[in-house]
C-alpha cells in the first residue's frame, strides 16, 4: 500500500512532500550565498555630478541595488519554490547574518566600511553603499515577505 505523500497513478496535484528540514537547510545555503555575492557586489557604485560630495555631486550606489534585487529575488524564489513560507525568511536572515560577518571579518577591513562621520566625509561612496546593503537586506525581506504570501498556493484540503 503506497503512503499518503506518494502521489498515485491518476492523481494530479500530489506532490511528495519533503522532510521538514529540507527547506531549512536550503535557505542557509541560498542566503549564504546571496550574502557572500552580495557583499563583493554592493561597492560598486557611480558620482553623479562631479567626484566629491563637497561640490554638490551625488553616490549612486547601484552595486548595493543589485545585491538587494538579487537578495529579494532569491527569497521570492525559494519561498515559492519551497512553498513554505517562512523560508524567505530563512534565506534573508542568512544572507543578513553572512554580510554581517563578512563586514565583521578580524583582520583587514576589505568587506565595509562604517559608516560615521569620518569615513561619509573621506570615502562618502562605500559608506553609502555599505549602508544601503547593509541595512536594506531587512527591508527588502519584509516587502518580499509581503509580496510572496498572496502568491504562495493554499493548501488543498484532504477528505
Amino acid at each position: 500500500m503506497p503512503s499518503p505523500d506518494t502521489p498515485g497513478p491518476g492523481v494530479p496535484g500530489r506532490a511528495r512532500r519533503r522532510p521538514g528540514w529540507v527547506p531549512a537547510v536550503v535557505a542557509v545555503l541560498v542566503g549564504a550565498g546571496v550574502g557572500l555575492l552580495g557583499t563583493v557586489l554592493h561597492l560598486n557604485f557611480s558620482w553623479i555630478g562631479g567626484t566629491s560630495t563637497a561640490v554638490g555631486a551625488w553616490v549612486l550606489p547601484w552595486g548595493a541595488v543589485l545585491a538587494l534585487l538579487l537578495t529579494g529575488s532569491a527569497q521570492l524564489w525559494w519561498t515559492l519554490r519551497s512553498s513554505v513560507p517562512w523560508a524567505g525568511g530563512v534565506v534573508a536572515i542568512a544572507a543578513f547574518t553572512t554580510a554581517m560577518v563578512l563586514g565583521n571579518w578580524p583582520g583587514l577591513d576589505t568587506w565595509a566600511v562604517a559608516a560615521n562621520e569620518y569615513t561619509l566625509a573621506v570615502l562618502p561612496g562605500p559608506a553609502i553603499a555599505g549602508t544601503v546593503w547593509t541595512w536594506g537586506i531587512p527591508v527588502v525581506a519584509i516587502l518580499t515577505m509581503l509580496l510572496a504570501q498572496p502568491l504562495l498556493r493554499h493548501p488543498v484540503a484532504s477528505d
